[in-house]
């Protein structure tokens, strides 16, 4: 059985990225805003596969609905800075 990886990243893990970085925050800082409000909050270990590389092992997608609340909570912090 072949196994198949791709190097092309998943465009909402790319948009969860680009997020954090018009917030100026770190992972952990986007991370503790991102689960406000969450009735299961990530991990540090879950938040950075979605930031992993999609060659890692580690990575994960980052699903629509989880996009959706990232940027409804990071959009705040990219209007302050």
């Amino acid at each position: 059985m072949m196994v198949h990886m791709t190097t092309i990243n998943d465009p909402n893990n790319e948009r969860l990225r680009t997020l954090i970085e018009d917030a100026g925050l770190t992972q952990l800082a986007a991370l503790a805003i991102f689960n406000r409000g969450m009735i299961k909050p990530y991990s540090e270990s879950g938040w950075k596969a979605f930031l992993a590389d999609r060659s890692s092992a580690r990575w994960r997608r980052f699903d629509e609905a989880l996009l959706i609340h990232a940027e409804k909570v990071l959009a705040k912090k990219i209007k302050a800075a």
